[in-house]
């Protein structure tokens, strides 16, 4: 009689570190970290006085519109793509003036709170706590992710929504509707998420009665028909934005063909660090399969629909760009993880021995990587003060009295911009109408008179007529990009820009 508890104790499987930390974690644990979380969001905030991107500035302006009974006009030089869910979000917006640029960065920056919370839980459900908080860790490492909450980009949202459903599923498989509805907000920022919806419909097929898949319908088919309808009212046709974007990828050189792009996945999914991301997560991948084996078969599924949406936006001469495979990018990021500590949860003798030697060939590589790391932040730091002073010096500018009569009036327009890049910004903070200003590029000459609005960021060499300093090189390719045009005097300078003026005779001036 005494054999049989023997026997048993020698069945149960056997307590591993993963499992000893596990009971270290706890509910308050979580709270204090997230709270931790917050507070650096804040401090961010405070600290690095950064402002929304180019997509996000146009989202703001075409929110406004709405929000003042107008459609939204998306016939400006290059414009974004228009994703119906960044418009809503404009329109919310609209009520706080101009003051929404920094409102939706403050969100931004809660929302990559948010994504570490998402992915902690994803993770904490496959491989526990320990390996989980690993993955945040090395999330915090990606400087390219940080820049997207930095500068409100949409991608960030996408990127928690989707993995908020694969939690959601992970929690219980199946899920159905939960799930379905954070794919369809998903959808209405990215198109990606309309393949997500379409399969997890058809994995629900099996277990799920006829009515409700019929209703389940309903959540695929949402974001694809709000989207089409959206493009069809503003525009009269409900594929503008596939063309529009086709158009624009075109002009900037970024369709590529499927054989190129192929080539392309392992740069693209290496986010910020190739030999970390791809070559540690590589090996993590392969762990983790060796771990998880069929419970692995979710996270592999939602980066091979990710790798495969990838292919089919090239395949419709669409941008062949890194933002569109970030999704098994960041899956990689978090198979990093796997490999540092997946072996603290592996029960099998032979499965833990060989991941403490892929974890030590991790640490290897990862500390060979600190010095790219620290350059990477930097780097990082460099572009947010950056992007903090452009910004303030051209408000400032904005708000010059000597400027703001001028500004307003039509005898002193076109007001000329170094790049397309300014003119949402601009046109935000002025409330002008798009028809006063040009970007220099879209000029077929020099503009004998207006106003010409110029940067010491944007600066070009002789030679080549490119820009030697910042971002955005190619968006500035005239002659007289950013620069004092004869007789032009000047009316105002604050830290990097400066304003000339070469008014109209018939100016108030």
């Amino acid at each position: 009689m005494s054999v049989a508890p023997e026997r048993a104790q020698q069945e149960r499987p056997a307590e591993t570190v993963g499992d000893r930390l596990e009971r270290l974690w706890s509910h308050r644990l979580g709270l204090a970290l997230v709270a931790i979380g917050v507070l650096g969001a804040l401090v961010v905030f405070a600290v690095r006085q950064t402002y929304p991107n180019y997509d996000t500035y146009y989202a703001l302006l075409w929110g406004q519109e709405l929000f003042n009974g107008h459609l939204p006009d998306y016939h400006t030089f290059r414009p974004p793509t228009p994703h119906p869910l960044s418009t809503f979000v404009g329109w919310l917006m609209a009520p706080f003036g101009t003051a929404g640029a920094r409102i939706v960065v403050l969100a931004s920056l809660l929302g990559f709170v948010g994504l570490l919370v998402i992915v902690f839980r994803f993770t904490q459900r496959l491989l526990g706590s320990f390996v989980a908080l690993i993955a945040v860790a090395v999330l915090l490492t990606r400087t390219d992710i940080e820049l997207l909450a930095l500068r409100a980009m949409f991608d960030l949202p996408f990127y928690v929504l989707v993995f908020g459903a694969a939690a959601l599923e992970l929690r219980r498989p199946r899920c159905g509707w939960p799930v379905l509805a954070l794919l369809a907000l998903a959808g209405l920022l990215r198109p990606e998420a309309w393949l997500l919806g379409g399969v997890y419909w058809l994995y629900l097929i099996p277990a799920t009665p006829r009515p409700e898949l019929v209703r389940l319908a309903g959540l695929v088919v949402a974001a694809p028909v709000i989207w089409l309808l959206g493009d069809l009212i503003v525009e009269g046709t409900p594929l503008y934005s596939l063309t529009e974007t086709r158009e624009v990828a075109g002009q900037f050189g970024r369709n590529r063909g499927l054989l190129e792009a192929i080539e392309l996945i392992p740069d693209h999914l290496a986010g910020n660090d190739k030999i970390v991301t791809v070559g540690v997560g590589g090996l993590g991948f392969l762990y983790a399969i060796a771990l998880l084996r069929r419970r692995a078969a979710m996270p592999l599924a939602l980066g091979a629909l990710g790798v495969l949406t990838f292919l089919i936006i090239v395949a419709a001469g669409l941008s062949a760009i890194p933002r569109y495979l970030t999704i098994p990018s960041l899956l990689l990021s978090l198979c990093v993880a796997v490999a540092l500590g997946g072996w603290a949860v592996a029960r099998e003798r032979w499965l833990r021995i060989a991941g403490i030697a892929i974890a030590i060939v991790s640490v290897a590589l990862i500390a060979r990587q600190i010095p790219h790391y620290e350059k990477d932040r930097s780097r990082l730091v460099d572009q947010a003060t950056f992007v903090a002073e452009q910004h303030r010096d051209l408000l400032a500018l904005l708000d010059d009295p000597r400027l703001v009569p001028l500004l307003q009036d039509p005898a002193c327009w076109p007001i000329t911009t170094p790049t397309h890049s300014a003119i949402p910004v601009i046109r935000y903070e002025t409330g002008l109408p798009k028809r006063a200003l040009q970007a220099s590029i879209q000029q077929h000459q020099a503009p004998p008179t207006g106003l010409l609005l110029t940067s010491k960021t944007f600066q070009f060499e002789p030679a080549s007529g490119r820009r030697a300093l910042g971002a955005g090189a190619s968006a500035s390719a005239k002659w007289w990009s950013n620069r004092r045009l004869p007789g032009y005097d000047r009316v105002a300078r604050h830290g990097r820009w400066r304003a000339w003026e070469n008014c109209r005779p018939s100016s108030a001036a």
